[in-house]
């Protein structure tokens, strides 16, 4: 379809079903979760193991055919890995984060589609059945950027504000204010620090008029549909749908 032919209160049940759904059957999988959770498609969120961690206004998109994913795992000394999000980040689909050790995402972080994030090996080179093999902690520091298809590997830090390009494979330290891309990815650029960044806390200022405003788009973007539109198309949809 070219747009959503749903009419609007068509919309706002689905929002709610969405809702109670994350209440319901979400959250309570997670150690804590701080206020203004929004997951879109939380029914193809997997999230397994303890100690996982969500910050405040953390937005989460999954897709049809892109599972998100959430998981911690034995650390094989007694102790289970550990996922903490910060307050303001955006996950969008195919993502998957693993712990056996430690992955620590700051405030403000936006990471998009296919990004692999791991704290381990999984397996050891010369025993293959040993498992979770070598580990070391990830940190993505303060409004980091992933681009897209992205992997971050065991021992990495990210720093502060740097932009990592879609399709790197982060092997190594990332300094604060750089663009990094490649394989392994590298420092590409510099950042100028001296310019203030805009970051998602801006959104959330105002949470009730960032509600406000998003109920008002969802209204623009549906108040012309009807619910006889809305049947033709999904039954006999044509070009201008």
């Amino acid at each position: 379809m070219r747009r959503d032919n749903k009419p609007y209160s068509i919309r706002l049940l689905i929002n709610a079903c969405r809702a109670m759904y994350t209440r319901w059957r979400v959250v309570p999988q997670f150690d804590s979760v701080g206020s203004g959770l929004e997951i879109i498609g939380p029914q193809r969120l997997e999230v397994y193991g303890p100690d996982i961690h969500l910050g405040n206004n953390v937005h989460i998109q999954t897709s049809r055919g892109q599972m998100s994913r959430l998981c911690t795992w034995p650390d094989g000394k007694g102790e289970t890995g550990t996922i903490r999000i910060g307050n303001n980040v955006l996950l969008t689909p195919g993502l998957q984060i693993v712990s056996a050790c430690s992955v620590d995402i700051g405030d403000n972080v936006m990471i998009a589609s296919r990004v692999y994030i791991s704290d381990a090996d999984w397996h050891e080179i010369y025993d293959r059945l040993a498992s979770p093999g070598p580990l070391a902690p990830v940190r993505l520091e303060d409004n980091v950027w992933l681009g897209e298809g992205c992997k971050i590997c065991k021992g990495v830090t990210v720093g502060r504000n740097s932009v990592i390009g879609a399709g790197s494979v982060v092997t190594g330290n990332i300094p604060a204010n750089v663009i990094a891309a490649g394989n392994p990815a590298r420092e590409i650029r510099k950042l100028d620090d001296t310019q203030e960044f805009k970051t998602r806390e801006n959104m959330f200022s105002d949470i009730k008029n960032y509600n406000k405003t998003m109920n008002y788009l969802h209204y623009l973007n549906h108040k012309n549909n009807n619910y006889l539109s809305w049947f033709r198309t999904l039954i006999w949809p044509g070009r201008q749908d």
